[in-house]
């Protein structure tokens, strides 16, 4: 039931992000570009163009893509067994063959 459940939720999940991805297509036009090449020193506070676009102008994206690994790793760990149902503890009981 546990599996079901799971496996659900994130079906359901994958079909929700599917769908609002499909819904609200973006596409950044140059002047965006243009506007970080030339004002990302004064936006941001730094000298370093990478470290302006990944912390100040892509911050919601990593923050996102953190979002959907933890939710893979939810995921998984709801799908994979517990470590107590890996161990096998119940004594293997000796077959005796019985010649009747």
């Amino acid at each position: 039931m546990r599996f079901l459940l799971s496996a659900l939720l994130i079906t359901a999940v994958f079909i929700i992000v599917t769908l609002i991805s499909q819904v609200h297509f973006e596409q950044q036009q140059p002047i965006l570009f243009e506007y970080i090449v030339r004002n990302y020193e004064e936006d941001c506070g730094t000298t370093n163009a990478v470290t302006a676009i990944l912390l100040n102008y892509r911050m919601y994206d990593t923050m996102f893509e953190v979002l959907i690994l933890l939710t893979a790793i939810i995921g998984m760990k709801q799908f994979l067994p517990a470590p107590h149902e890996l161990k096998d503890d119940t004594p293997v009981k000796k077959r005796t063959a019985s010649h009747d």
